[in-house]
This record gives structure tokens, C-alpha cells and sequence, in this order.
């Protein structure tokens, strides 16, 4: 099962995140998870924000390397990380859903040109 997949599965009935799940699901260690988001309101916000944002990146690793290093202009250069360690998950989470932050897909592709080094011509003879 793809790590991707997993995200639909990391709330429990009860409505906690389960971090076990959810570190399988962004591909880190769940103490590694554990030290990004300490209590269940942290790591509830995390899956929110996480959630909004994997449309946009490739991998829900990407999702989670995206909290931890996007710099925000709108909030000061603030990370996403930082702005739910401020309790301010409501204010970043309407500044995702406007679509503002997330215009192109992340991380950003650059083209790969390919050029063989050994061109042969064709025999036709």
C-alpha cells in the first residue's frame, strides 16, 4: 500500500490521530513525529494541515518536508511547523483553502534534458 493511501486511515473512531499511521503515512519515524507534533491537538493539526496541502505535492513525504521548510511571505517568513507551534493552525488552514500558497505543484520540477552520449546513425545499407 502506497504511503498516500494511508492518510485515510490514521483517524481512529474516537476522532484521535493515530501516530503510528501517520508516521507510516509521511515516511518518518513516528518519534521523529512525536517531537514535530507532542500532543494529539498538535498532531490533529499537523493531519489537517497535511491534508490541505497533499493535492499539491507529489508524496505525502513531500507534504510533511513542505510543513518543515516552506517559508510563508504572508506570515513573516514563518514555516507552516512554526505557525501551528503558534496555535495559529485555523489562520494558516484558510490561507491554504484560498488557494494562495499552493498555485503550483511542490516540489517545484525542473526539466531533464537527455542527451545520449554515444549517437549512432542509422545503418541502412
Amino acid at each position: 500500500m502506497k504511503n498516500g493511501l494511508l492518510l485515510d486511515h490514521c483517524i481512529e473512531p474516537g476522532g484521535d490521530v493515530n501516530a503510528g499511521i501517520f508516521a507510516r503515512a509521511l515516511g518518518v519515524d513516528t518519534f521523529e513525529l512525536m517531537r514535530a507534533a507532542p500532543t494529539q491537538r498538535h498532531l490533529k493539526d499537523l493531519y489537517t494541515i497535511i491534508c490541505v496541502v497533499r493535492p499539491w505535492t507529489r508524496t505525502a513525504s513531500d507534504s510533511w518536508i513542505w510543513y518543515h521548510t516552506k517559508r510563508l511571505e504572508r506570515f513573516g517568513g514563518r514555516t507552516p511547523a512554526a505557525m501551528v507551534n503558534e496555535d495559529r493552525c485555523a489562520e494558516l488552514k484558510d490561507f491554504l483553502e484560498a488557494g494562495e500558497a499552493l498555485t503550483r505543484p511542490w516540489p517545484p520540477s525542473f526539466p531533464i534534458y537527455y542527451t545520449p552520449k554515444d549517437v549512432r546513425t542509422a545503418g541502412n545499407g
